[in-house]
């Protein structure tokens, strides 16, 4: 499998193929990413492809100082802000709308039972409630597992400012969710890192 300076390499020579497997390596990684930040399937997918093709067009002046993920997650997030900003111009629409059947696998299966259903819909929901940049820092660092200075490369921030950024986040999901937290201690049932609470 060819790495992103082989891929960057190629595409610059001409080569197209590179960049479907630029798409091929991050889709679905950024497609989960903008899912969470916006709470529904179709924008996410909408964002996702537009990702694409905005780093399809500015791949040529890619200077690599960050990896092609970090440089999509930035450019996604960017949308993702955008597509936030024009919901609450059109409606006054919250982000707690239930999840689309076509995503039960990734957030858990039929064999899960009611209450664990519940309890990430509690927590997904608790999450889309942050603030936009809060919930960015929070979903990069919590699902997509990106250091401090990987996220501030991403959200155009110091790793000072992620780090206190994080900190509320957490800080207001714990506040959000103290019920299930005080039900069973253990942090994993939350979904939260135990060394980040």
């Amino acid at each position: 499998m060819a790495d992103d300076t082989d891929l960057l390499r190629r595409f610059s020579e001409g080569d197209e193929s590179a960049f479907d497997s630029i798409v091929k390596l991050y889709h679905e990684r950024v497609f989960q990413f903008v899912y969470r930040v916006l709470s529904d399937f179709d924008d996410a997918a909408d964002i996702a492809q537009e990702t694409f093709i905005r780093a399809y067009d500015k791949l040529g002046q890619f200077k690599g100082r960050a990896g092609i993920y970090t440089w999509l997650y930035r450019i996604a997030l960017n949308l993702s802000i955008n597509c936030l900003r024009k919901r609450k111009l059109r409606t006054m629409v919250g982000l707690d709308e239930a999840p689309p059947a076509a995503l039960k696998s990734s957030l858990g299966g039929p064999e899960s039972d009611l209450d664990d259903s519940t309890t990430r819909g509690r927590i997904e929901r608790a999450v889309a409630e942050l603030p936009t940049r809060q919930r960015s820092i929070f979903i990069l660092r919590q699902y997509d597992g990106l250091s401090h200075g990987e996220i501030a490369s991403v959200v155009g921030t110091s790793e000072g400012a992620v780090r206190a950024g994080y900190f509320h986040a957490i800080r207001k999901l714990r506040n959000s969710l103290a019920d299930l937290v005080e039900m069973d201690n253990s942090t994993e049932e939350v979904g939260f890192r135990a060394d980040e609470m």
